[in-house]
């Protein structure tokens, strides 16, 4: 039987992933027999990608290793020690909270000075673009007034490519015994890509870690071979199917939204509210379809009525409590990350595959 993770989108709740990691390849867990698991491929998406490339790019036959590399870049290269301090992935353009921690300011003086000014510039510059698309574009006043605003503008994706090139070894991606397949969206055509271990070129391996977390509207799309890709998540947030096509049938699934019922509706409502609810929901019943698919297949296997599948074991870890709506995905405070890694970790320890859900193979 081969064992695989699927390793789900969700920004920096990602952290999440790093606790159930910690507990299923390091700790004792009694989805897994209480042995540490060893798998054999995972299949990964958005800030899972991430996570799956920095664990195979430290990985050497000892997932122990592995995961300690993977905790070390969560905590001391993407985390922000504080409220007003930059973070490894992201940086708000421009950024005045910059100015006000006082501890950066002391270690590099003039970083905020360089910062802002080359914001004012990158700013100006594409304002002046979309203010002549506005007076010269062809379609309507409300289309043209639209396309002002894109928040994209306002957060610079540069500290994860720095990130991504520091942390990631595309050739021990190549050549790891462990199969990975990378989800990312075709952007023009809106079409689900796979990649896989072979795909990690040298020139290529970070541009598809970059391009399978490139969230719509916060980071801009990455080109790869002269197309255009975002975050897989788009078409496929939780990858059960790669999973199962690189031969895995006993499945850990993390994903990283709880029920929608775990999350509060705000006496207030707002845009951002709503929308990260709108996802939710819908990635939920994304799952809830998705396992009772197999579980379908697995009945009628069990009866003798199939035989072109093979039956499938699904554990599901994921949080049951609210981890911070929408803007949670952008929060890298430290404090936070180790909070959501121990949550993860605490979570799995105590699993429990009925109050879970999980699926298992019918006798």
């Amino acid at each position: 039987m081969g064992a695989g993770l699927v390793l789900s989108g969700g920004g920096a709740n990602g952290a999440y992933e790093l606790g159930v990691l910690k507990a299923l390849m390091l700790g004792q867990s009694p989805s897994t027999g209480r042995r540490p698991l060893e798998v054999d491929s995972i299949a990964a998406t958005s800030i899972g990608t991430f996570n799956a490339a920095v664990l195979l790019s430290c990985y050497s036959g000892d997932w122990s290793d592995a995961v300690d590399g993977l905790e070390t870049v969560w905590l001391d290269r993407m985390a922000a020690p504080r409220a007003a301090s930059p973070n490894g992935v992201f940086r708000y353009r421009p950024n005045f909270l910059e100015w006000l921690d006082v501890a950066q300011f002391r270690l590099n003086p003039w970083q905020p000075a360089r910062a802002l000014a080359g914001d004012a510039t990158f700013l100006a510059r594409d304002w002046m673009t979309r203010a002549q698309g506005f007076m010269s574009g062809s379609g309507g006043v409300a289309h043209r007034f639209a396309e002002l605003f894109d928040l994209s503008t306002f957060i610079t994706p540069e500290p994860s490519d720095e990130l991504v090139r520091a942390t990631v070894s595309p050739a021990r991606i190549r050549e790891s015994p462990v199969a990975l397949r990378v989800t990312t969206t075709q952007w023009e055509k809106g079409m689900l890509r796979v990649f896989s271990n072979a795909d990690f070129s040298d020139g290529a391996g970070t541009s598809i870690v970059r391009a399978s977390g490139a969230i719509p509207g916060i980071f801009p799309p990455v080109a790869i071979a002269g197309e255009l890709f975002v975050d897989g998540g788009v078409v496929l947030n939780t990858p059960l199917k790669p999973a199962i096509d690189a031969g895995a049938d006993a499945l850990h699934v993390v994903y990283l939204d709880p029920e929608p019922g775990a999350v509060p509706l705000r006496p207030v409502g707002s845009t951002v509210d709503t929308i990260g609810r709108m996802f939710v929901a819908s990635f939920a019943a994304t799952m809830r379809r998705d396992i009772a698919v197999a579980a379908g297949v697995n009945r009628e296997i069990a009866a003798g009525r199939h035989h072109r599948h093979r039956p499938l074991t699904i554990h599901l870890y994921h949080p049951r409590e609210d981890t911070g709506g929408a803007l949670g995905m952008l929060d890298f405070h430290r404090d936070r990350l180790e909070g959501l890694a121990g949550l993860g970790y605490r979570d799995t320890l105590a699993h429990d595959c009925a109050a879970a859900g999980c699926l298992n193979v019918i006798t």
